[in-house]
């Protein structure tokens, strides 16, 4: 009686271990995929971060600094993971204002009687140009995702890093980008 229920209780735990060996396999294969997913979106954001330094403290072009973050992330000598180039989509607006010399008497207590809270910002966006607008570098990766995981609906997965600066910041080189 006793080594009837050994066998008993050795095919049950070879059953259980059946039934749930594969669901261990998707969740660990589900946690590998989207770790590579987040190291994709760590090599895009440096790669933005990157791109959004070379606009602001050089004054290459904007097809240039789109190249070099190409090389950055798809090319066979880099350090670690490449991307697929295909699926990798690079926008870059580069908003350079030259600076202004401002005439600003501060002992002229009417130049403040024209500021209204109505037209503050206005005001401000005239007086530094510079605060309205931005330039950035936005990055976009397509995934597709592997048939095993397709049970979360849809076929791929876009990922997206941006990085912006405030025009007119950084050097003077950026005033004489290159086109």
């Amino acid at each position: 009686m006793i080594c009837l229920n050994i066998k008993q209780s050795r095919g049950q735990a070879l059953v259980e271990a059946a039934l749930v060996a594969p669901l261990i396999i998707l969740f660990l294969f589900a946690i590998l995929w989207f770790a590579r997913i987040m190291l994709t979106w760590q090599q895009i954001s440096t790669a933005a971060r990157y791109g959004a330094d070379l606009l602001v403290y050089t004054h290459f072009s904007v097809k240039y600094i789109e190249g070099d973050m190409k090389d950055y992330l798809c090319a066979a000598n880099t350090i670690g993971r490449t991307i697929d180039p295909k699926k990798l989509t690079i926008r870059i607006e580069a908003n350079d204002y030259k600076p202004i010399k401002y005439d600003f008497d501060i002992t002229n207590s009417s130049s403040f009687a024209i500021l209204n809270p109505a037209n503050l910002f206005d005001a401000l966006k005239a007086f530094a140009p510079g605060l309205s607008k931005k330039s950035f570098v936005e990055i976009t990766y397509a995934y597709n995702i592997p048939n095993i995981l397709k049970i979360i609906g849809t076929d791929s997965i876009k990922i997206t890093a941006r990085a912006s600066v405030l025009s007119g910041t950084g050097s003077v080189g950026a005033l004489q980008r290159q086109k």
